[in-house]
């Protein structure tokens, strides 16, 4: 398996850099300048979106990144999860309620601030839904966001 020199493997990096304004260079010498729209963990292929004159989007494959530059460290609030629906003692409620499913489903879970951790696999953020979960093993990402799924809406 090839070493990721880039991301390094890290979930969170790599969501952390949704909104950022990078430069992309590919083996062929091409650059690549836009805002990250996305970054699939599995395959790394790095998803910008170039603003101008008409929005388009822009697919770099992993293997193709000869470099990875990040241009500013102000993010563009458009491209973050808006999770202002949630109160911050909703979100409470909600991940105190996942934390109890989850070991009630036999998971060692862990709280880490804000975060929820499934061993060094995965992690859930706020509002702690099913798509709130990020992990680099679809595998595993597929099988929590199917409990998370199963947990009744009564559930105490």
């Amino acid at each position: 398996m090839e070493e990721d020199t880039i991301f390094n493997d890290n979930v969170l990096y790599m969501k952390s850099l949704i909104g950022k304004t990078v430069s992309v260079e590919t083996v062929d010498n091409q650059c690549h300048n836009g805002t990250v729209y996305v970054i699939d963990p599995v395959y790394k292929t790095v998803v910008l979106v170039n603003k101008e004159s008409e929005p388009n989007l822009e697919f770099v494959l992993y293997r193709a990144i000869k470099s990875f530059k990040v241009l500013s460290d102000a993010t563009d609030e458009d491209f973050l999860h808006n999770s202002d629906g949630v109160c911050t003692e909703e979100a409470l409620q909600i991940k105190l309620k996942l934390v109890k499913w989850l070991k009630h489903m036999f998971i060692d879970v862990k709280e880490d601030g804000d975060l929820l951790r499934v061993e060094d696999h995965l992690t859930i953020g706020a509002p702690y839904g099913k798509e709130d979960c990020m992990c680099d093993n679809t595998i595993v990402l597929e099988r929590i966001r199917n409990i998370i799924d199963l947990m009744p809406q009564d559930f105490e």
